[in-house]
Protein backbone atom coordinates (compact mmCIF):
# COMPACT_ATOMS: atom_id res chain seq x y z
CA UNK A 1 0.00 0.00 0.00
CA UNK A 2 2.88 2.43 0.94
CA UNK A 3 4.61 1.94 -2.35
CA UNK A 4 1.24 2.54 -3.61
CA UNK A 5 0.83 5.80 -2.27
CA UNK A 6 4.59 6.98 -2.75
CA UNK A 7 3.94 6.22 -6.68
CA UNK A 8 0.82 7.96 -6.94
CA UNK A 9 2.82 11.44 -5.33
CA UNK A 10 6.10 10.60 -7.61
CA UNK A 11 4.89 9.07 -11.05
CA UNK A 12 0.96 8.83 -11.10
CA UNK A 13 1.48 6.84 -14.63
CA UNK A 14 3.32 3.89 -13.12
CA UNK A 15 0.98 4.04 -9.92
CA UNK A 16 -2.01 3.27 -12.26
CA UNK A 17 -0.02 0.49 -13.24
CA UNK A 18 0.51 -1.24 -10.03
CA UNK A 19 -1.74 -4.13 -9.81
CA UNK A 20 -3.14 -5.20 -6.25
CA UNK A 21 -1.42 -5.03 -2.66
CA UNK A 22 1.03 -7.96 -2.90
CA UNK A 23 0.64 -8.71 0.76
CA UNK A 24 -2.86 -10.09 0.18
CA UNK A 25 -2.33 -11.80 -2.61
CA UNK A 26 0.76 -13.48 -1.33
CA UNK A 27 -1.31 -14.75 1.70
CA UNK A 28 -3.90 -16.51 -0.63
CA UNK A 29 -1.06 -19.15 -1.91
CA UNK A 30 -1.23 -20.70 1.27
CA UNK A 31 -5.18 -21.63 0.51
CA UNK A 32 -3.65 -24.18 -2.01
CA UNK A 33 -0.14 -24.88 -1.13
CA UNK A 34 1.60 -27.05 1.70
CA UNK A 35 4.29 -24.12 1.04
CA UNK A 36 5.60 -21.41 -0.54
CA UNK A 37 8.97 -20.72 -1.31
CA UNK A 38 10.13 -17.09 -2.80
CA UNK A 39 13.39 -16.16 -4.69
CA UNK A 40 14.09 -12.65 -5.30
CA UNK A 41 17.05 -10.38 -6.60
CA UNK A 42 17.12 -6.58 -6.79
CA UNK A 43 18.29 -5.10 -9.99
CA UNK A 44 21.46 -3.08 -8.17
CA UNK A 45 24.58 -4.50 -9.39
CA UNK A 46 26.22 -7.51 -7.23
CA UNK A 47 23.00 -8.06 -5.38
CA UNK A 48 22.50 -11.61 -3.96
CA UNK A 49 19.60 -13.84 -4.35
CA UNK A 50 17.28 -14.30 -1.18
CA UNK A 51 14.87 -17.28 -0.55
CA UNK A 52 12.26 -17.00 1.79
CA UNK A 53 10.73 -20.46 2.75
CA UNK A 54 7.33 -20.74 5.05
CA UNK A 55 4.45 -23.61 5.15
CA UNK A 56 2.20 -21.35 6.24
CA UNK A 57 2.67 -21.02 9.83
CA UNK A 58 3.90 -18.65 12.36
CA UNK A 59 7.36 -19.68 11.25
CA UNK A 60 9.30 -18.42 8.02
CA UNK A 61 13.40 -19.04 6.87
CA UNK A 62 15.54 -16.27 4.83
CA UNK A 63 18.60 -16.75 3.37
CA UNK A 64 21.06 -15.55 0.89
CA UNK A 65 21.64 -18.92 -2.09
CA UNK A 66 24.44 -19.05 -4.69
CA UNK A 67 20.84 -19.52 -7.33
CA UNK A 68 21.18 -17.06 -9.72
CA UNK A 69 18.45 -15.72 -11.25
CA UNK A 70 17.23 -12.70 -13.62
CA UNK A 71 16.51 -9.72 -11.45
CA UNK A 72 12.79 -9.80 -9.98
CA UNK A 73 10.68 -12.25 -8.23
CA UNK A 74 10.11 -15.93 -8.73
CA UNK A 75 7.26 -17.82 -6.13
CA UNK A 76 6.98 -21.59 -6.06
CA UNK A 77 3.80 -23.14 -4.52
CA UNK A 78 3.93 -27.04 -3.66
CA UNK A 79 0.47 -27.40 -4.08
CA UNK A 80 -2.01 -29.87 -1.31
CA UNK A 81 -3.27 -33.37 -2.87
CA UNK A 82 -6.80 -31.64 -2.58
CA UNK A 83 -6.17 -28.56 -4.84
CA UNK A 84 -3.90 -30.82 -7.38
CA UNK A 85 -6.94 -30.34 -9.91
CA UNK A 86 -5.69 -26.43 -10.21
CA UNK A 87 -2.27 -28.04 -11.85
CA UNK A 88 -4.52 -28.50 -14.91
CA UNK A 89 -3.17 -26.39 -18.02
CA UNK A 90 -7.04 -26.28 -19.32
CA UNK A 91 -7.71 -24.89 -15.93
CA UNK A 92 -4.77 -22.58 -15.35
CA UNK A 93 -5.47 -20.86 -18.54
CA UNK A 94 -8.97 -20.51 -18.11
CA UNK A 95 -7.98 -18.90 -14.61
CA UNK A 96 -5.47 -16.60 -16.23
CA UNK A 97 -8.27 -15.47 -19.12
CA UNK A 98 -10.31 -15.26 -16.95
CA UNK A 99 -9.15 -12.84 -13.98
CA UNK A 100 -5.85 -11.70 -15.98
CA UNK A 101 -6.67 -11.42 -19.92
CA UNK A 102 -6.70 -7.36 -19.88
CA UNK A 103 -3.11 -7.62 -18.09
CA UNK A 104 -0.51 -5.85 -20.27
CA UNK A 105 1.94 -8.35 -18.78
CA UNK A 106 2.14 -11.68 -20.56
CA UNK A 107 0.96 -14.62 -18.65
CA UNK A 108 2.75 -17.83 -19.52
CA UNK A 109 1.40 -21.39 -18.82
CA UNK A 110 3.92 -24.23 -19.19
CA UNK A 111 6.32 -22.48 -21.51
CA UNK A 112 5.02 -21.39 -25.38
CA UNK A 113 3.03 -18.11 -26.01
CA UNK A 114 1.29 -15.89 -23.45
CA UNK A 115 -2.24 -17.19 -22.77
CA UNK A 116 -3.59 -13.85 -21.66
CA UNK A 117 -4.37 -11.45 -24.63
CA UNK A 118 -3.05 -8.10 -22.99
CA UNK A 119 -5.33 -5.64 -24.61
CA UNK A 120 -8.58 -5.12 -23.52
CA UNK A 121 -11.37 -4.99 -25.96
CA UNK A 122 -11.77 -0.56 -26.19
CA UNK A 123 -8.12 -0.62 -26.26
CA UNK A 124 -7.54 -2.82 -29.45
CA UNK A 125 -7.39 -2.42 -33.10
CA UNK A 126 -10.90 -1.92 -34.06
CA UNK A 127 -12.62 -1.30 -30.46
CA UNK A 128 -16.36 -1.94 -31.56
CA UNK A 129 -15.63 -5.34 -32.48
CA UNK A 130 -13.78 -6.20 -29.85
CA UNK A 131 -16.89 -4.91 -27.78
CA UNK A 132 -19.29 -6.37 -29.35
CA UNK A 133 -17.53 -10.27 -29.52
CA UNK A 134 -16.58 -9.63 -25.73
CA UNK A 135 -20.19 -8.99 -24.81
CA UNK A 136 -21.23 -12.12 -26.47
CA UNK A 137 -18.69 -14.41 -24.84
CA UNK A 138 -19.25 -12.33 -21.53
CA UNK A 139 -22.78 -11.69 -21.27
CA UNK A 140 -24.39 -13.91 -23.53
CA UNK A 141 -25.85 -11.39 -25.54
CA UNK A 142 -25.71 -10.21 -29.36
CA UNK A 143 -26.12 -7.19 -31.36
CA UNK A 144 -26.76 -4.52 -28.41
CA UNK A 145 -29.00 -1.78 -29.22
CA UNK A 146 -26.06 0.67 -28.02
CA UNK A 147 -22.25 0.84 -26.63
CA UNK A 148 -21.24 3.48 -24.53
CA UNK A 149 -17.10 3.92 -24.15
CA UNK A 150 -15.93 5.44 -21.14
CA UNK A 151 -13.37 7.57 -20.50
CA UNK A 152 -12.23 10.23 -17.24
CA UNK A 153 -14.54 11.75 -16.19
CA UNK A 154 -14.91 15.04 -14.18
CA UNK A 155 -17.04 15.48 -11.24
CA UNK A 156 -17.82 17.89 -8.90
CA UNK A 157 -17.10 16.98 -4.84
CA UNK A 158 -18.53 20.94 -2.83
CA UNK A 159 -16.53 23.22 -4.07
CA UNK A 160 -13.48 21.60 -5.97
CA UNK A 161 -13.31 18.84 -8.16
CA UNK A 162 -11.43 15.84 -9.46
CA UNK A 163 -10.86 13.24 -12.21
CA UNK A 164 -12.46 9.62 -12.02
CA UNK A 165 -10.19 7.86 -13.84
CA UNK A 166 -12.46 5.62 -16.53
CA UNK A 167 -12.14 2.54 -18.72
CA UNK A 168 -14.69 0.37 -20.27
CA UNK A 169 -17.95 0.48 -21.52
CA UNK A 170 -21.66 0.21 -20.83
CA UNK A 171 -23.92 -1.52 -23.31
CA UNK A 172 -27.86 -1.64 -23.72
CA UNK A 173 -28.87 -5.20 -24.36
CA UNK A 174 -31.29 -5.85 -27.13
CA UNK A 175 -35.10 -5.20 -26.17
CA UNK A 176 -37.17 -8.22 -24.62
CA UNK A 177 -41.38 -8.60 -25.43
CA UNK A 178 -41.64 -8.88 -22.11
CA UNK A 179 -39.49 -6.04 -21.54
CA UNK A 180 -39.17 -6.40 -17.44
CA UNK A 181 -35.87 -8.13 -17.18
CA UNK A 182 -33.47 -5.98 -14.77
CA UNK A 183 -29.91 -5.51 -15.52
CA UNK A 184 -27.84 -2.59 -14.26
CA UNK A 185 -24.54 -4.95 -13.54
CA UNK A 186 -21.11 -4.43 -14.28
CA UNK A 187 -18.31 -6.53 -14.66
CA UNK A 188 -15.55 -4.78 -12.65
CA UNK A 189 -11.89 -4.49 -13.41
CA UNK A 190 -9.04 -2.77 -11.17
CA UNK A 191 -6.01 -2.25 -13.25
CA UNK A 192 -7.07 -4.38 -15.98
CA UNK A 193 -7.37 -7.19 -13.44
CA UNK A 194 -10.63 -8.99 -13.06
CA UNK A 195 -12.07 -8.44 -9.47
CA UNK A 196 -16.02 -9.85 -9.62
CA UNK A 197 -18.84 -9.93 -12.62
CA UNK A 198 -22.64 -8.76 -12.72
CA UNK A 199 -22.08 -6.16 -9.82
CA UNK A 200 -25.24 -4.00 -9.22
CA UNK A 201 -24.49 -1.53 -6.90
CA UNK A 202 -22.15 0.86 -8.69
CA UNK A 203 -24.25 1.44 -11.66
CA UNK A 204 -26.85 4.06 -11.00
CA UNK A 205 -30.21 2.34 -9.73
CA UNK A 206 -32.82 3.82 -12.55
CA UNK A 207 -30.12 2.20 -15.52
CA UNK A 208 -31.50 -0.78 -14.44
CA UNK A 209 -31.35 -1.07 -18.73
CA UNK A 210 -27.82 -0.73 -18.61
CA UNK A 211 -24.56 -3.46 -18.86
CA UNK A 212 -21.31 -2.72 -19.08
CA UNK A 213 -17.37 -3.15 -18.20
CA UNK A 214 -15.87 -0.64 -15.88
CA UNK A 215 -12.27 -0.31 -15.17
CA UNK A 216 -11.33 2.36 -12.38
CA UNK A 217 -8.01 2.38 -10.04
CA UNK A 218 -10.08 3.90 -7.66
CA UNK A 219 -11.81 0.77 -6.45
CA UNK A 220 -10.69 -0.91 -3.69
CA UNK A 221 -11.36 -4.56 -3.66
CA UNK A 222 -12.77 -6.55 -0.21
CA UNK A 223 -10.25 -8.63 1.57
CA UNK A 224 -11.26 -11.73 -0.52
CA UNK A 225 -10.77 -10.19 -3.51
CA UNK A 226 -15.05 -10.62 -4.85
CA UNK A 227 -16.57 -7.19 -3.86
CA UNK A 228 -15.70 -3.78 -4.10
CA UNK A 229 -15.17 -1.59 -0.82
CA UNK A 230 -18.65 0.84 -0.51
CA UNK A 231 -16.48 3.62 0.37
CA UNK A 232 -16.04 7.42 -0.47
CA UNK A 233 -14.03 6.52 -3.37
CA UNK A 234 -16.74 4.05 -4.18
CA UNK A 235 -19.30 6.56 -4.41
CA UNK A 236 -17.34 9.51 -6.41
CA UNK A 237 -16.96 6.69 -9.38
CA UNK A 238 -20.97 5.55 -8.85
CA UNK A 239 -21.09 9.57 -9.81
CA UNK A 240 -18.79 9.91 -12.36
CA UNK A 241 -20.83 7.04 -14.35
CA UNK A 242 -24.19 8.14 -13.57
CA UNK A 243 -22.74 11.91 -15.28
CA UNK A 244 -21.04 9.67 -18.41
CA UNK A 245 -23.49 7.33 -18.79
CA UNK A 246 -26.41 10.39 -18.24
CA UNK A 247 -24.04 12.36 -21.74
CA UNK A 248 -23.60 9.02 -23.15
CA UNK A 249 -27.34 8.80 -23.67
CA UNK A 250 -28.31 12.21 -24.60
CA UNK A 251 -25.88 12.30 -27.37
CA UNK A 252 -27.38 9.09 -28.54
CA UNK A 253 -30.75 10.77 -27.97
CA UNK A 254 -29.93 13.94 -30.42
CA UNK A 255 -27.59 12.08 -32.71
CA UNK A 256 -29.08 8.91 -33.38
CA UNK A 257 -33.20 9.62 -32.24
CA UNK A 258 -34.69 6.03 -34.12
CA UNK A 259 -31.91 4.06 -31.69
CA UNK A 260 -33.04 6.50 -29.10
CA UNK A 261 -36.57 4.84 -29.66
CA UNK A 262 -36.00 1.61 -30.04
CA UNK A 263 -34.04 1.65 -26.83
CA UNK A 264 -36.62 3.47 -25.12
CA UNK A 265 -39.18 1.13 -26.56
CA UNK A 266 -37.47 -2.14 -25.86
CA UNK A 267 -36.76 -1.57 -22.45
CA UNK A 268 -40.15 0.38 -21.74
CA UNK A 269 -41.92 -1.11 -18.13
CA UNK A 270 -37.83 -0.93 -16.69
CA UNK A 271 -37.34 2.93 -18.40
CA UNK A 272 -41.22 3.35 -17.17
CA UNK A 273 -40.60 2.24 -13.63
CA UNK A 274 -37.52 4.33 -13.10
CA UNK A 275 -38.85 7.59 -15.03
CA UNK A 276 -41.73 8.01 -12.56
CA UNK A 277 -38.97 8.24 -9.47
CA UNK A 278 -36.83 10.93 -11.37
CA UNK A 279 -38.18 13.70 -13.00
CA UNK A 280 -35.25 14.78 -14.88
CA UNK A 281 -35.07 11.03 -16.97
CA UNK A 282 -38.92 11.21 -17.16
CA UNK A 283 -38.48 14.43 -19.55
CA UNK A 284 -36.12 12.26 -21.82
CA UNK A 285 -38.62 9.42 -21.95
CA UNK A 286 -42.38 10.91 -21.48
CA UNK A 287 -42.64 11.95 -25.13
CA UNK A 288 -41.15 7.81 -26.47
CA UNK A 289 -42.58 5.53 -24.42
CA UNK A 290 -45.72 3.46 -25.99
CA UNK A 291 -48.78 2.48 -24.30
CA UNK A 292 -50.66 -0.71 -25.59
CA UNK A 293 -54.00 0.22 -27.24
CA UNK A 294 -56.39 -2.13 -29.67
CA UNK A 295 -55.05 -0.15 -32.43
CA UNK A 296 -51.38 -1.29 -31.15
CA UNK A 297 -48.77 0.44 -29.37
CA UNK A 298 -48.79 3.88 -29.39
CA UNK A 299 -46.28 6.63 -27.82
CA UNK A 300 -49.04 9.43 -26.14
CA UNK A 301 -47.91 12.57 -28.48
CA UNK A 302 -49.53 10.55 -30.69
CA UNK A 303 -52.46 9.23 -28.53
CA UNK A 304 -53.12 12.39 -27.78
CA UNK A 305 -53.30 13.80 -31.28
CA UNK A 306 -56.18 11.02 -32.38
CA UNK A 307 -57.95 11.94 -29.08
CA UNK A 308 -57.98 16.08 -29.17
CA UNK A 309 -55.84 15.86 -26.32
CA UNK A 310 -57.42 13.31 -23.93
CA UNK A 311 -56.01 9.74 -22.43
CA UNK A 312 -58.87 7.31 -22.14
CA UNK A 313 -57.01 4.66 -20.02
CA UNK A 314 -57.97 1.49 -17.31
CA UNK A 315 -55.70 0.00 -14.30
CA UNK A 316 -57.23 -3.19 -14.29
CA UNK A 317 -56.79 -5.97 -16.84
CA UNK A 318 -59.78 -7.85 -15.71
CA UNK A 319 -62.81 -5.77 -17.17
CA UNK A 320 -60.52 -4.61 -19.85
CA UNK A 321 -61.84 -5.54 -22.70
CA UNK A 322 -65.64 -3.77 -21.67
CA UNK A 323 -64.30 -0.54 -21.22
CA UNK A 324 -62.19 -0.59 -24.49
CA UNK A 325 -65.45 -2.07 -25.94
CA UNK A 326 -66.87 1.33 -24.89
CA UNK A 327 -63.83 3.39 -26.33
CA UNK A 328 -63.97 1.77 -29.54
CA UNK A 329 -67.86 2.48 -29.91
CA UNK A 330 -66.78 5.95 -29.77
CA UNK A 331 -63.71 6.11 -32.40
CA UNK A 332 -61.50 5.84 -28.78
CA UNK A 333 -58.28 3.32 -28.09
CA UNK A 334 -58.53 2.69 -24.47
CA UNK A 335 -54.57 2.86 -23.01
CA UNK A 336 -54.43 -0.41 -21.08
CA UNK A 337 -52.11 0.70 -17.71
CA UNK A 338 -52.60 -1.94 -15.79
CA UNK A 339 -48.77 -2.47 -14.77
CA UNK A 340 -48.21 -0.82 -11.99
CA UNK A 341 -46.23 2.25 -13.18
CA UNK A 342 -48.16 3.10 -15.69
CA UNK A 343 -50.92 4.99 -14.17
CA UNK A 344 -48.47 7.19 -12.38
CA UNK A 345 -46.58 7.80 -15.70
CA UNK A 346 -50.22 8.88 -17.35
CA UNK A 347 -50.17 11.08 -13.94
CA UNK A 348 -47.26 12.95 -14.25
CA UNK A 349 -47.17 13.47 -18.19
CA UNK A 350 -50.94 15.28 -17.98
CA UNK A 351 -49.37 17.40 -15.03
CA UNK A 352 -46.61 18.38 -17.13
CA UNK A 353 -48.60 18.53 -20.37
CA UNK A 354 -51.33 21.56 -19.90
CA UNK A 355 -54.18 21.25 -22.23
CA UNK A 356 -54.25 16.85 -21.31
CA UNK A 357 -57.43 15.59 -19.69
CA UNK A 358 -56.85 12.24 -18.00
CA UNK A 359 -60.26 9.80 -18.35
CA UNK A 360 -60.08 6.92 -16.22
CA UNK A 361 -62.50 4.28 -17.23
CA UNK A 362 -62.23 1.38 -15.00
CA UNK A 363 -65.40 -0.52 -13.93
CA UNK A 364 -68.02 1.23 -15.76
CA UNK A 365 -66.70 3.76 -18.56
CA UNK A 366 -69.79 5.75 -17.62
CA UNK A 367 -68.11 9.21 -18.60
CA UNK A 368 -69.12 7.51 -22.28
CA UNK A 369 -72.47 6.54 -21.29
CA UNK A 370 -75.54 9.46 -21.38
CA UNK A 371 -78.68 8.94 -19.48
CA UNK A 372 -81.98 8.92 -21.17
CA UNK A 373 -85.46 9.16 -20.33
CA UNK A 374 -86.57 6.25 -18.92
CA UNK A 375 -90.23 6.00 -19.12
CA UNK A 376 -90.69 4.15 -22.04
CA UNK A 377 -88.30 1.26 -20.63
CA UNK A 378 -90.71 0.91 -17.22
CA UNK A 379 -91.58 -2.91 -17.89
CA UNK A 380 -88.03 -4.04 -18.51
CA UNK A 381 -86.81 -2.14 -15.41
CA UNK A 382 -89.67 -3.21 -14.08
CA UNK A 383 -88.75 -6.97 -14.23
CA UNK A 384 -85.27 -6.53 -13.14
CA UNK A 385 -86.69 -4.98 -10.00
CA UNK A 386 -88.67 -8.06 -9.83
CA UNK A 387 -85.26 -9.93 -9.73
CA UNK A 388 -83.56 -7.72 -7.41
CA UNK A 389 -81.16 -6.62 -10.15
CA UNK A 390 -80.27 -2.86 -10.20
CA UNK A 391 -80.39 -1.56 -13.50
CA UNK A 392 -80.83 1.73 -15.62
CA UNK A 393 -81.01 3.16 -19.06
CA UNK A 394 -78.35 4.54 -20.97
CA UNK A 395 -77.34 5.40 -24.22
CA UNK A 396 -73.60 4.51 -25.19
CA UNK A 397 -71.85 2.76 -28.75
CA UNK A 398 -71.55 0.45 -30.00
CA UNK A 399 -75.33 0.00 -30.34
CA UNK A 400 -75.11 -3.89 -30.50
CA UNK A 401 -74.53 -4.37 -27.42
CA UNK A 402 -77.41 -4.54 -25.24
CA UNK A 403 -75.69 -3.81 -22.08
CA UNK A 404 -73.11 -4.36 -19.61
CA UNK A 405 -72.72 -4.66 -16.30
CA UNK A 406 -70.86 -1.33 -13.82
CA UNK A 407 -69.56 -1.53 -10.33
CA UNK A 408 -68.70 0.39 -7.65
CA UNK A 409 -64.97 1.92 -7.56
CA UNK A 410 -62.78 -0.53 -5.45
CA UNK A 411 -65.58 -3.37 -5.46
CA UNK A 412 -63.07 -5.99 -6.08
CA UNK A 413 -60.88 -4.88 -2.70
CA UNK A 414 -64.36 -4.73 -0.93
CA UNK A 415 -65.40 -8.02 -2.21
CA UNK A 416 -61.76 -9.56 -1.12
CA UNK A 417 -61.91 -7.91 2.60
CA UNK A 418 -65.11 -9.33 3.65
CA UNK A 419 -64.41 -12.88 1.82
CA UNK A 420 -61.06 -13.07 4.00
CA UNK A 421 -62.89 -11.44 6.88
CA UNK A 422 -65.58 -14.67 6.77
CA UNK A 423 -62.65 -16.89 6.15
CA UNK A 424 -60.92 -16.24 9.53
CA UNK A 425 -57.54 -14.99 7.15
CA UNK A 426 -57.44 -11.97 9.15
CA UNK A 427 -55.53 -12.66 12.38
CA UNK A 428 -58.04 -11.20 15.41
CA UNK A 429 -56.47 -7.46 16.15
CA UNK A 430 -56.27 -6.55 12.82
CA UNK A 431 -59.65 -8.32 11.76
CA UNK A 432 -61.23 -5.97 13.92
CA UNK A 433 -59.68 -2.84 12.43
CA UNK A 434 -60.41 -3.84 8.97
CA UNK A 435 -63.71 -4.62 10.09
CA UNK A 436 -64.54 -0.92 11.52
CA UNK A 437 -62.49 0.26 7.90
CA UNK A 438 -65.30 -1.30 6.47
CA UNK A 439 -68.07 -0.44 8.35
CA UNK A 440 -66.68 3.34 7.83
CA UNK A 441 -66.73 2.98 3.61
CA UNK A 442 -70.49 2.73 3.98
CA UNK A 443 -70.54 0.47 1.09
CA UNK A 444 -73.92 -0.04 -0.94
CA UNK A 445 -74.52 -3.84 -0.94
CA UNK A 446 -77.16 -3.54 -3.27
CA UNK A 447 -74.48 -1.63 -5.77
CA UNK A 448 -71.53 -4.27 -4.68
CA UNK A 449 -74.09 -6.59 -6.65
CA UNK A 450 -72.91 -4.93 -9.76
CA UNK A 451 -75.48 -2.27 -12.02
CA UNK A 452 -77.17 -3.06 -15.65
CA UNK A 453 -76.89 -0.88 -17.74
CA UNK A 454 -79.35 -1.32 -20.64
CA UNK A 455 -78.57 0.32 -24.20
CA UNK A 456 -81.13 2.59 -25.44
CA UNK A 457 -79.28 2.64 -28.30
CA UNK A 458 -80.15 -1.06 -29.08
CA UNK A 459 -82.64 -2.64 -31.53
CA UNK A 460 -82.83 -5.69 -29.17
CA UNK A 461 -83.80 -3.32 -26.05
CA UNK A 462 -85.73 -1.41 -27.66
CA UNK A 463 -87.71 -4.23 -29.31
CA UNK A 464 -87.80 -5.73 -25.79
CA UNK A 465 -88.77 -2.50 -24.27
CA UNK A 466 -92.11 -2.35 -26.44
CA UNK A 467 -92.63 -6.34 -25.98
CA UNK A 468 -95.72 -7.85 -23.94
CA UNK A 469 -94.67 -9.66 -20.88
CA UNK A 470 -93.96 -13.06 -21.59
CA UNK A 471 -91.65 -15.89 -20.97
CA UNK A 472 -89.76 -15.61 -24.36
CA UNK A 473 -89.22 -11.88 -23.22
CA UNK A 474 -88.39 -12.53 -19.58
CA UNK A 475 -85.83 -15.36 -21.06
CA UNK A 476 -84.21 -12.82 -22.95
CA UNK A 477 -84.08 -9.79 -20.18
CA UNK A 478 -82.31 -12.48 -18.30
CA UNK A 479 -79.76 -13.46 -21.02
CA UNK A 480 -78.85 -9.71 -21.67
CA UNK A 481 -78.15 -9.91 -18.15
CA UNK A 482 -76.01 -13.10 -17.68
CA UNK A 483 -74.20 -12.36 -20.82
CA UNK A 484 -73.28 -8.54 -19.45
CA UNK A 485 -71.97 -10.41 -15.85
CA UNK A 486 -69.79 -13.13 -18.14
CA UNK A 487 -68.60 -10.29 -19.89
CA UNK A 488 -67.84 -8.10 -17.52
CA UNK A 489 -65.29 -10.73 -15.96
CA UNK A 490 -65.41 -9.00 -12.47
CA UNK A 491 -66.69 -9.98 -9.00
CA UNK A 492 -67.64 -13.01 -10.00
CA UNK A 493 -65.84 -16.80 -8.23
CA UNK A 494 -66.88 -19.81 -9.75
CA UNK A 495 -70.31 -20.17 -7.90
CA UNK A 496 -71.52 -17.12 -9.74
CA UNK A 497 -69.99 -18.00 -13.06
CA UNK A 498 -72.01 -21.22 -12.41
CA UNK A 499 -74.84 -19.89 -12.32
CA UNK A 500 -74.85 -17.33 -14.83
CA UNK A 501 -74.02 -20.07 -17.32
CA UNK A 502 -77.26 -22.43 -15.66
CA UNK A 503 -79.56 -18.86 -15.81
CA UNK A 504 -78.30 -18.37 -19.47
CA UNK A 505 -79.08 -22.09 -20.59
CA UNK A 506 -82.51 -21.88 -19.07
CA UNK A 507 -82.99 -18.40 -20.90
CA UNK A 508 -82.18 -20.14 -24.15
CA UNK A 509 -83.92 -23.26 -23.49
CA UNK A 510 -87.37 -20.69 -22.34
CA UNK A 511 -86.51 -18.98 -25.66
CA UNK A 512 -86.89 -22.74 -27.42
CA UNK A 513 -89.67 -24.31 -25.93
CA UNK A 514 -91.58 -20.93 -26.16
CA UNK A 515 -90.81 -21.35 -30.69
CA UNK A 516 -92.58 -24.42 -30.30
Amino acid sequence: RQLGENLAIFNPEDASRLVGQFGLGFLSAFLIAEDVTLLTRSYKEGSPTIRWHSAGDVHYNVSEVDDEIPIGTRVSLRVKPEASFLLSERVMVDTVRDYADFLEIPVHVTGGAPVNAMTAPWDSVDPELAMREYINRAFGQMAPLAIIRLEDQEISIGHDSITVPLEGFLFVPPGTVASIQEYGDVNIFIRRMFICERHSKLMPPWAKFVRGVVDCPYLQPTASREDIQQDDMFFRVQKALEEQLTQGLKRIAEEDPMNWKRIVRGHRNVIMGWAVKDETFFKEVMDIVTFRTPAGQKSLPEYTEETGGTIYYITREMGSQQDQLLGAGYGVNVIDASWFAEPTFLQRYAHMKPGIKLVKMDGDGSQLMQAVPEEDYYKILEYYRGQNIRARVVSFKPDDVPGIISYPKDAEFIKETRDALDRGEIPGPFASMVGDYMQRMNVDDAAMAGTLNLNANSALVQQLAEAEVSPSRDAALELIYQMARLFAGRMLDTVDVTHAFRMSAASIQNLLDEGE
